[in-house]
């Protein structure tokens, strides 16, 4: 009796394999090569501007696999899509093309930006911004937030482009040593409960700095090429107690930029600042 019910169940269950009948979804999967769009004029903005050159993808069609999947985020608006590849021209691409030549880029291996509507929020309560991902990806947030004729909407994006920029160039040519020491004692894993005043009384340019040695490097490059000269120098005055570790640490970042790839920083910072200027009024 019991072989006979074993034998009946093998049996059910064959009969209702052979009854499913649904075929397999003829759509191609996202991002394997077989998806077709028609392209748009961003598309050859893109090609353009950006593939041609430099080899660098500009990714605004919704892709969740290159993004956080545990995370919601939401895809950039089209519409917001151009101001955004202006302005990363305008205020990224150029300025290191004047000053560090056309072949400067070239020589790094950033492959991508993936832009993405939100921002990605963390379960302490703060949020990423932008991402690089092994020093060849920069993932973009808040694009749908970006106004190009408001300066600090342009400082803000920018800040996180350059900020992530310098992260892939400190991980082709490591920082100096130098760095190393400065500021170990302040580094926390909670430096979002410091305000900005706190951070800056204990010689760090933003609350982030605070949280790592290689955050701290590339916030102060950040904060030197959108904020400029006459905001850094505002804040060594304004707390002169530590105005001689901002001091070194603009020493180390000038420095670093020549010896590293022979790009002259306050040249540098002259076109950023002029660029942002020009395309936020």
């Amino acid at each position: 009796m019991k072989t006979l019910i074993i034998l009946l169940m093998v049996l059910l269950i064959c009969f209702c394999s052979c009854k499913k009948d649904e075929l397999l979804p003829n759509d191609p999967l996202l991002d394997l090569g077989g998806e077709r769009w028609k392209k748009t004029k961003l598309d050859e903005i893109i090609y353009n501007d950006f593939i041609k050159p430099y080899n660098i993808e500009i990714k605004y069609k919704w892709n969740p696999y290159e993004l956080n999947l545990n995370r919601t985020l939401v895809p950039p608006i089209e519409n917001q899509v151009y101001p955004v590849l202006r302005a990363l021209k305008e205020v990224w691409k150029n300025p290191y093309e004047k000053v560090g030549g056309t072949s400067f880029l070239k020589k790094f291996p950033l492959s991508k930006f993936i832009l993405t509507g939100s921002p990605e929020y963390q379960s302490d309560g703060s949020e990423i911004v932008g991402l690089a991902e092994g020093g060849s990806k920069i993932i973009l947030y808040r694009v749908n937030d970006f106004l190009i004729d408001n300066r600090p909407s342009v400082e803000a994006m920018f800040h996180t482009i350059h900020h992530e920029f310098a992260h892939i160039l400190h991980q082709t040519i490591h920082y100096p040593q130098e760095w190393r020491g400065i500021s170990t004692e302040w580094y926390t894993p909670t430096w979002f409960n410091s305000p900005n005043d706190v951070a800056n009384s204990q010689g760090l340019i933003t609350p982030y700095a605070k949280s790592s040695e290689r955050e701290d490097f590339v916030e102060t490059i950040a904060f030197l090429l959108i904020r400029g000269q006459e905001s850094y120098d505002w804040i060594k005055e304004e707390y002169p107690e530590v105005s001689h570790i901002f001091q070194l640490k603009e020493n180390i970042v000038v420095k670093y930029y020549k010896d590293a790839f022979n790009i002259d920083f306050r040249e540098l910072q002259k076109e950023v600042q002029t660029a942002i200027y020009k395309i936020s009024n």
